[in-house]
């Protein structure tokens, strides 16, 4: 009996043992079986996702494309996913939830969901299914129409009916454009008019050269997915019609900027959106524009308009399915608190020279223009520039697409008014204070060694009001090593401290480069509007208004309807005072800005004139400003700037402009 029990249980060993062995051959042949449909239905998805159909349909059974109502080549296969998924501009193909299960021996389920981008926006898609069926010793997807979009058929289309959202206006104050989608003529190629072979490379090379469009970016453009025979591939936009055998034209909404080269570096301009772009903004469409630079840039998010819309299966007429509805929105419009006919006016004074004009309403701190030259033209951007052309821009030394009205500069001797408010402030001065000067150069002490202040008039005595109609360097820089450098800087704090909320690239103002004034020399120069000082136009502009608002200084806005905040900043009294001084500049015969005078009017001005000399007594480049404002009735401040000339020549071009606020 033991024997037989101890062979009995021996049977059953060997029996569990071959049966283990068995199971796990069975269970291991079956992970293989698993993972070699997962690589299948992996890669089928991944070519789907690139819309690479044809690396997709390498992974179709070809022998089974034929159905109830369709049937099929792998060519067609190709040719349809390309129809379906053109004609509504898909882009961003993502495959989500992929799952493989098996069904039956030789046959897996694999199922799926799409969210992809569309023409006129996100379009999620649940519920693809598939079976994928050993072929040949080979795992192969059975393709029908239902992995184009579930629930189509062989005799099924794909419609879309779409509503272009416009991008927002950005006008001027009184409602004039600046920037408006307008229209231009969009080149085109039509592919079945090219010809083959050496034809095809002929023609082909005529457009390239006749457009300035990279042969290879041509060819790229035409082996599009969407691309068909008698399809329309854009090249360019462009100003004139060219007849060339394979081009034909239409008329395109584009964007349009009516001021011009007068605006450009405020305004900016629109472009295609990029891969990178779309990286960003993934609610962008591919073949839509972005903001490149300026306003159009900083306001792109309100300004874009969204496309609407409907998707449709249909069939023959009737509507089967809507895969997505979508209703249109235009953009916001910007208005800002710009004049468009004074800008385009300071633009023409500038005549082509280096420089910049800002006109503030000084009383609500209104920017009425922001005019900067040399400039260049937006519109040659958005028809398509040529690379010949912006060659010409990005190498010109003159620097077009620099906006000066932001850049700092050294401001010069029209920083003599806030020296002169911040001394009657604290005391150092009063508007009698009078000091005796001898000689165009003085210095504090030998400690100075050969560095000297200078100035242009020998006047033996000045008060504060002759030494700002003679613009004297001398007698400010006494002042303020009168007035010490801790004191100084007390005064200035209130003019530096607040940040003006423009939508503008703009480095703070500077009022030396460790922000102390430790040094009498740098002390004596910041007075008179050098040393380390640097203010763009803009900041100027912002802090004369103190002079002009009884000791306020008025922040600038861009933006129609926002109000900006008014700081105390030097006393009133202070204030009335250096305004009256800053009108007999005008007023005075002997003044550096009467040649500003317009009978029956009181202006407030002050000139400046700033060296970048590396060494006295030598000849170097210089920038001239002016500050110019309304005495009377406060309603215009000025700041203007032209680089490499003197304040002569910035009165002399401004005066027109001047004369046209009255």
């Amino acid at each position: 009996m033991k024997k037989k029990h101890l062979l009995l249980v021996g049977l059953l060993l060997l029996l569990l043992i071959a049966g283990g062995s068995f199971y796990y051959q069975y269970w291991h042949q079956q992970q293989q079986e698993k993972t070699a449909v997962k690589q299948v239905a992996r890669a089928y998805t991944k070519a789907f996702s690139r819309q690479d159909f044809k690396q997709m349909v390498r992974y179709v059974d070809h022998k089974q494309l034929t159905g109830g109502d369709y049937r099929y080549t792998s060519k067609q296969v190709v040719a349809r996913n390309v129809a379906v998924f053109g004609r509504i501009g898909a882009n961003q193909l993502n495959v989500k939830n992929l799952t493989v299960r098996r069904q039956k021996p030789k046959q897996y389920q694999m199922t799926f969901d799409l969210h992809l981008q569309t023409m006129i926006g996100p379009l999620n898609v649940k519920h693809y299914q598939a079976a994928i069926q050993l072929v040949k010793h080979k795992w192969r997807v059975v393709w029908t129409p239902t992995l184009l979009f579930p629930h189509m058929n062989g005799t099924d289309t794909v419609q879309l009916q779409w509503q272009q959202g416009k991008r927002g206006k950005i006008v001027d104050r009184h409602g004039k454009a600046l920037a408006v989608d307008g229209q231009l003529t969009q080149a085109g190629m039509i592919p079945d008019q090219l010809g083959q072979g050496h034809t095809r490379t002929e023609r082909l090379t005529a457009i390239s050269q006749q457009f300035d469009v990279d042969l290879a970016t041509l060819k790229q453009s035409l082996q599009q997915n969407w691309v068909t025979k008698t399809s329309f591939v854009p090249i360019k936009k462009v100003k004139q019609q060219p007849k060339l055998t394979g081009v034909t034209y239409r008329a395109v909404s584009a964007r349009t900027y009516p001021s011009g080269a007068a605006s450009a570096q405020l305004i900016g301009y629109v472009g295609p959106v990029t891969a990178a772009d779309l990286k960003k903004h993934p609610q962008l469409q591919s073949n839509g524009t972005i903001g490149k630079t300026g306003l159009e840039r900083y306001y792109d998010a309100q300004l874009q308009g969204r496309d609407g819309g409907t998707i449709t299966i249909n069939n023959d007429d009737n509507v089967v399915r809507t895969l997505l509805k979508r209703k249109k929105s235009n953009g916001k419009t910007i208005k800002l608190t710009l004049d468009r006919t004074k800008q385009e006016k300071a633009y023409r004074q500038l005549a082509g020279q280096k420089g910049a004009i800002v006109v503030m309403d000084p009383r609500n701190g209104q920017l009425l223009t922001l005019a900067g030259a040399p400039s260049y033209d937006p519109n040659q951007f958005v028809a398509g520039i040529s690379q010949k052309a912006y060659q010409k821009y990005a190498q010109d030394k003159a620097q077009p697409f620099l906006s000066r009205f932001t850049q700092r500069y050294a401001p010069g001797s029209t920083f003599k008014m806030i020296t002169a408010g911040i001394a009657l402030d604290n005391g150092t001065i009063t508007p009698a204070t009078t000091r005796r000067i001898s000689g165009l150069k003085w210095q504090q002490d030998r400690s100075w060694g050969d560095y000297q202040v200078t100035r242009v008039k020998d006047a033996a005595t000045e008060n504060m009001t002759q030494a700002l109609v003679n613009s004297d360097n001398i007698w400010f820089a006494q002042t303020a090593l009168k007035m010490g450098s801790q004191a100084y800087l007390n005064g200035l704090q209130p003019f530096f401290k607040p940040k003006l909320k423009l939508p503008l690239t703009m480095q703070p103002a500077q009022i030396s480069n460790n922000g102390k004034l430790d040094r009498q020399i740098l002390l004596a120069d910041t007075a008179y509007g050098q040393g380390q000082l640097l203010l763009s136009p803009i900041q100027q502009a912002t802090f004369y208004s103190s002079v002009m608002n009884q000791g306020n200084m008025q922040l600038p806005t861009l933006i129609a309807g926002q109000a900006a905040k008014r700081q105390a900043v030097l006393k009133q009294a202070s204030a009335d005072q250096v305004k009256q001084a800053l009108v007999q500049v005008v007023a005075d015969a002997q003044g550096t800005g009467h040649a500003l005078q317009i009978a029956g009017h009181n202006i407030a001005a002050k000139t400046g004139t700033a060296e970048l000399k590396l060494q006295q007594d030598t000849t170097g480049k210089q920038n001239g400003f002016l500050m110019a404002a309304d005495a009377d009735q406060n309603r215009y401040l000025m700041v203007a700037l032209l680089e490499d000339n003197g304040s002569d020549a910035v009165i002399k071009a401004t005066k027109p402009l001047v004369e046209s606020f009255y």
